[in-house]
């Protein structure tokens, strides 16, 4: 009820609720339909667990009155006479006992009758398997629906017990319900992603959070109001308070729990209405990031954010344009910008908008340039940075605006390679990514390499498999002498323009940046063998103090057919790590013989 609407209507809870409702009411009638008996049986067993659970824990409370009083309390005398003290303790203390055993057995059997019946509901429904675990996903819808009736049952239930033994109380929490919902209307009205507020912010985006809170100050407050007979004159009954109070939490447990189950099911509307409805199908929603996006970043909203974060750059009489571009990285969306000046020269520039959940890169990428400068690794310098709403914005300089082709594309990469493999890695950065990653060598294991053995079907496979274990040894200590570099890990040609020196310039792909041994990481085009000594030519042209000149080949040969198989190791490609298992150790015994 408190989440994005699934159009750009700004947010009515009233509205909401009404939907909410109905349709809760509409999947019930189906399960009534289906599975009639099961559903009714589970809403009994499950209201009763939430009574014989609370008894289970009020119970103690009142033995430990009975235990510390000099004799009978005045509320246990119509049950004990005075000399039955102690055939009390026994009977409440066997009592707590038998009703918590019987929660647990209630709480079994219900777990036991929802998975029957969501199997019932989904052969009723015959629908294909539309996401992993189908049947535990109606499981454990099916029992959410049942919790919620159950709660909403148990909290009518404790409000007419609320009512006799405390009616001020009863009516307090009546009140504080309705103010607590009219707030959150309140918060809520008219709210889009264009027009909110802190309180909606909270509501929508930390939901959990503020019902806790809410659950919380109505606890607190009405614990308050039971104490209020005891300052009065008179005094007032334990037994009712301390009724009162364990009803009182079990209370705002449950209608915490309710709320939170409906939001969560109305989340996955479609995919409910399609497992319990056999006349609807299943069409994927667009997602909440990506509604947002589109309404934050409309075309009269993306010029006027534009245009402002451009003006410390911007000339007098220039023009602006703007365009979207498709981009592959989910959750990223990415704009070319033009500024045209009246002598028709053009200035280019890429907008890059980060949803949340892209913030780790974010992190990461500003991790790497507190220590290395953009320039050094031919990384786009940043013109703006700005937040949009939730949306992380970055506007970089795009120097022609223009991505090399053909064989340019393939020289830009090799030289974009061999540059940062030239760059001198601060030891910070190193000590920092260490603390978290795992140093090749150490992460080639025998129980690593052993992984392949699933796929050794004929004696050269296994010839393979033992000879590079024999030289697994020797093949860490290679990489280990090997100096850390840089590693990107693309060059897509969406992500790259050629500056105005003609060196590309790198947009994306920097939040994934690793340090690995050189010759690791590179790409399959660069794999063959006469790649390598072009790239560690290229490498000693522009960092003549590299210590390069005893890496030859064949080590690069070596450490990048180890990663090839490591990568396809994780992968599950068993057969292709024994391929790259074969070159890294014929690599590495043709450098043993050349040494002897």
């Amino acid at each position: 009820m408190c989440k994005a609407k699934a159009d750009d209507t700004p947010m009515n809870l009233f509205a909401e609720t009404r939907s909410s409702g109905w349709w809760l009411a509409q999947v019930l009638r189906q399960f009534l339909r289906v599975v009639p008996g099961v559903t009714l049986a589970l809403v009994v067993y499950l209201t009763v667990a939430r009574i014989t659970r609370l008894l289970a824990f009020l119970l103690p409370l009142k033995v430990i009155l009975l235990a510390g009083s000099s004799g009978i309390p005045h509320y246990f005398r119509p049950f004990l006479a005075d000399d039955q003290k102690n055939l009390g303790i026994v009977i409440l203390s066997a009592a707590s006992i038998a009703f918590y055993a019987l929660t647990l057995f209630l709480e079994g059997h219900t777990r036991r009758l929802s998975d029957k019946a969501g199997a019932d509901l989904m052969s009723a429904a015959s629908v294909m398997s539309l996401v992993d675990n189908q049947r535990t996903e109606m499981q454990g819808n099916y029992a959410r629906f049942m919790q919620i009736v159950s709660g909403g049952l148990f909290v009518l239930a404790g409000m007419v017990v609320l009512a006799v033994l405390a009616p001020l109380l009863a009516a307090y929490l009546c009140g504080l319900g309705l103010f607590f919902y009219a707030l959150t209307a309140w918060a809520l009205r008219g709210v889009t992603p264009l027009n909110g507020n802190r309180l909606a912010d909270f509501i929508t985006g930390q939901l959990g959070s503020y019902l806790n809170i809410l659950s919380s100050v109505a606890f607190l407050s009405g614990f308050l109001i039971i104490l209020l007979p005891f300052l009065r004159e008179g005094g007032a009954n334990v037994l009712v308070a301390i009724i009162c109070f364990m009803l009182l939490r079990q209370m705002t447990s449950a209608m915490t729990g309710a709320v939170r189950d409906i939001v969560t099911l109305a989340q996955k509307r479609q995919l409910v209405d399609t497992l319990v409805f056999p006349n609807r199908q299943f069409h994927p929603s667009e997602r909440n990031d990506q509604r947002t996006l589109r309404q934050l970043f409309g075309r009269e909203e993306r010029e006027r954010l534009i245009a402002g974060a451009l003006a410390p750059v911007r000339e007098e009489g220039e023009t602006l344009r703007i365009g979207w571009l498709d981009t592959s990285v989910q959750g990223m969306a990415e704009f070319s910008i033009v500024l045209e000046g009246t002598n028709g020269q053009e200035r280019h520039f890429r907008l890059r908008v980060f949803a949340p959940r892209l913030r780790r890169m974010l992190e990461n990428e500003d991790l790497l340039f507190r220590h290395v400068s953009r320039e050094s690794v031919w990384a786009a310098s940043i013109v703006a940075r700005f937040t949009h709403g939730e949306h992380e914005c970055i506007i970089y300089e795009a120097g022609t605006g223009v991505a090399p082709k053909g064989a340019a594309f393939t020289q830009a990469h090799q030289a974009f390679v061999a540059n940062l493999w030239s760059v001198s890695v601060p030891a910070a950065l190193v000590r920092t990514y260490s603390a978290t990653h795992k140093a090749m060598q150490k992460r080639l294991t025998r129980d690593l390499v052993a992984r392949m053995e699933i796929a050794v079907d004929t004696n050269e496979d296994a010839d393979i498999l033992a000879r590079f274990l024999k030289a697994l040894p020797a093949i860490r200590k290679t990489i280990a002498e090997l100096p850390l570099c840089l590693n990107h890990p693309a060059f897509p040609p969406g992500d790259v323009a050629v500056g105005a020196d003609g060196s590309p310039r790198v947009f994306g792909g920097w939040g994934q940046w690793s340090l690995m041994p050189l010759g690791a990481g590179l790409p399959a085009s660069f794999l063959a063998d006469d790649k390598y000594e072009g790239l560690l030519a290229q490498m000693r042209l522009r960092s003549p103090d590299m210590p390069a000149s005893h890496l030859g080949q064949r080590q690069l040969i070596v450490v990048s057919a180890c990663a090839q198989m490591e990568r396809s190791i994780l992968q599950g490609r068993m057969k292709a790590a024994l391929t790259h298992a074969e070159r890294a150790v014929t690599e590495m015994e043709a450098t043993r013989r050349m040494a002897a």
